[in-house]
């Protein structure tokens, strides 16, 4: 009877640690839903060709990329960028680190092209991916467009569970590469607490006392 109490109330704890998500691709309504002011890096700091690979653009923040060309600040615009010759194997992509226990993050995405009909480019679209410290993930499919000046693409997520890492993989080109990206105005908010979230004390608790009822019933 023990072990049976003692696992129904693990599995309903896990079930409540499920994250639950919010995604925006509007930087006004994502600054409105989180509480409190976001850290932002956009590189007007940074000197042209900084090395970004393994650096710490913002506290709790580092990026890495496989792409060939080195992952440096480029531009007159300040981006994080890395420009190379297509992959022979596997696609080609951008990723952060988060070690802080962020609840909310977002950047912009630039120099990317996925328009349907337009013969230079792929009509897939790009995919931003979140994890999160439960082990889930969430997708935001992503479109750009070419030319000059190139627009940025927000997007952001909230989420109840820390932020641990993204990935940035940008559309195939019709060439069959996707070496060219680059991205900007990174930004985090919202730290986890250390305490256990309201809907999950209940279960807690309730682990807790499994044993002392379980020896009552015997």
């Amino acid at each position: 009877m023990r072990r049976i109490l003692v696992a129904l109330a693990l599995s309903a704890f896990g079930l409540a640690q499920a994250a639950t998500v919010s995604v925006y691709t509007s930087l006004a309504s994502w600054e409105a839903a989180i509480s409190g002011p976001a850290q932002l890096q956009d590189f007007s700091g940074y000197a042209n060709d900084t090395p970004l690979a393994g650096v710490a653009v913002l506290p709790g923040l580092t990026l890495s990329s496989n792409i060939d060309g080195p992952l440096h600040v480029f531009g007159a615009n300040k981006t994080a960028s890395a420009f190379g010759t297509t992959r022979a194997t596997g696609t080609a992509y951008f990723e952060g680190q988060y070690a802080l226990p962020f609840l909310a993050a977002a950047l912009d995405i630039t120099s990317f092209e996925s328009e349907p009909g337009n013969p230079s480019t792929a009509v897939d679209q790009g995919v931003l991916t979140f994890w999160f410290s439960d082990g889930t993930s969430q997708d935001i499919l992503l479109s750009g467009n070419p030319g000059l000046p190139v627009p940025l693409v927000f997007a952001g997520v909230i989420s109840d569970h820390a932020i641990t890492r993204f990935r940035w993989t940008e559309a195939h080109e019709a060439s069959g590469g996707n070496e060219e990206t680059a991205l900007d105005n990174f930004r985090v908010a919202m730290r986890a607490s250390e305490l256990p979230l309201p809907g999950s004390l209940p279960l807690a608790l309730l682990a807790l006392g499994v044993l002392p009822l379980a020896r009552r019933r015997r």
